[in-house]
């Protein structure tokens, strides 16, 4: 596919695009690729053939579902910003190409969005790359990989703290059952665990501390007590109103996965405060609302709450792919996998190839050697090991060419807002990274395709 500046104009039909180039260029590539936008179609049992098919509530598109999405990542927005967008922005009207005097809450919008998969999602990164393969902006030949780390949204995890996010939840979920479970008598702990956390907070010495963390367990455990007494009269009873039911059920799951987590940080607090043990990183919990968090540590840095990311990229800053795993795993582990999706999404095995020293291992130098990759450069080589490249002058360029990418990942995450993910949710969180990516992605092909035509 050759690229032709009569595909792609910048001659500003209208003043709102004069100030950002970059959105029009996105707005024409979404134009000439209605498939692209086609592959969210299998999350929307609605859909039909075609991207101006009415799919969501509120009559969203399917074309505007996925529009408002990557203008909502592309300009930093919540869904309450995003939903003011879609009434009073003409650059955000035009761009999700919004129909005189239609615009659309942020519980539409959000409910929305939150139904195109992390697969669909994979899936448009894939052909949104391919995309600018194609047209010529990249052509993977030259890679480029590191890791980085992105927060979940919760607060730093103590185990006081922990065991008071229980106590006031479980008061909060109980206190709704008050219509539902009526004879079913509770009391607050609330008061008498808030001064229980105040004071640990303020009390200095492990052995100051353990007579406070005894009565604060023992509050939990009587909060625990009342969960599981409440999840019993539940699933007892049922109601043959069918709002009442419903209320009955949510209440009783919320119940369920609270329960758990409860007994789980419980377990935790008494063998690390009162039994002073040291407890293993796996059998910890992080937050009781995102209970997939992670403990990340890289190096001597700060410890991190979130999850642990592995880009990789090519000469233009495109970024070709992205490991999202659970926990911590080794940075070795990375390379195959990424060498492996680059081949099977894409089709294409790089001529060079530069990794940060965290990926150096005989075994990946061996693998990447194998697959017929010309030159590998690691920044740091252990023991014996060596780089493998043409020249030394071709090493020395690679290695300073990989600390670029360091950049193109405080770009990601600081041009996108996306060093801490908002949205709930081990799926949701991998989501919020992909979507990241895509609009990374067409700013890339947009500043391309404007340099290009200037």
């Amino acid at each position: 596919m050759k690229y032709f500046k009569g595909q792609y104009s910048l001659d500003f039909e209208q003043a709102i695009w004069d100030r950002e180039p970059e959105l029009l260029i996105m707005d024409q590539i979404l134009d000439q690729n209605p498939l692209i936008i086609m592959l969210a179609a299998p999350c929307f049992p609605k859909a039909h053939s075609e991207t101006k098919a009415t799919v969501g509530c509120n009559g969203m598109t399917l074309e505007q579902v996925v529009r408002a999405a990557l203008y909502q990542r592309h300009k930093r927005l919540t869904y309450r910003q995003l939903s003011d967008h879609t009434e009073d922005s003409k650059k955000g009207r035009s761009f999700m190409k919004m129909e005189h005097k239609k615009f659309f809450s942020h519980q539409a919008l959000q409910d929305n969005i939150s139904k195109i998969n992390y697969e669909t999602l994979g899936e448009i990164h894939i052909a949104m790359v391919q995309y600018a393969i194609k047209l010529g902006v990249d052509n993977g030949k030259k890679l480029r990989t590191d890791s980085t780390t992105i927060k979940t949204n919760i607060h730093y995890p103590t185990n006081a703290g922990l065991l008071w996010d229980c106590i006031r939840v479980s008061f909060c979920i109980l206190k709704q059952t008050k219509e539902l479970l009526t004879g079913f008598d509770f009391r607050s702990y609330q008061n008498s665990g808030k001064k229980l956390l105040f004071k640990i907070v303020n009390t200095k010495g492990k052995e100051k501390r353990r007579p406070l963390f005894k009565k604060m367990l023992q509050t939990n455990r009587r909060c625990e007590r009342l969960v599981e007494q409440a999840i019993e009269q539940l699933s007892a009873r049922s109601f043959q109103d069918a709002a009442r039911e419903k209320e009955r059920q949510e209440l009783l799951q919320e119940f369920k996965d609270l329960l758990p987590k409860m007994q789980q940080v419980t377990d935790i607090a008494h063998r690390r405060e009162i039994l002073y043990e040291q407890v293993p990183v796996k059998d910890k919990l992080f937050s009781i609302f995102e209970d997939h968090t992670d403990c990340i540590k890289k190096g001597g840095r700060e410890v991190i709450f979130g999850h642990k990311i592995n880009f990789t990229s090519g000469k233009s800053n495109l970024i070709f792919d992205c490991i999202q795993e659970r926990g911590n795993p080794a940075e070795t582990s990375y390379l195959p996998k990424t060498l492996d999706n680059i081949d099977i999404n894409f089709n294409i095995t790089p001529r060079d190839l530069a990794t940060d020293g965290g990926y150096a291992s005989k075994d990946n130098l061996d693998d990447a050697k194998a697959r017929g990759i010309i030159n590998i450069v690691f920044n740091k080589v252990k023991g014996s090991m060596q780089n493998s490249a043409s020249s030394k002058k071709m090493e020395t360029m690679l290695k300073k060419w990989r600390s670029g990418m360091e950049a193109i990942i405080s770009n990601f995450k600081r041009g996108l807002n996306a060093s801490m993910c908002p949205w709930k949710g081990w799926e949701a969180f991998k989501c919020y990274v992909l979507w990241g990516i895509i609009i990374f992605n067409m700013r890339v092909i947009a500043k391309w395709i404007i340099d290009q035509l200037s």
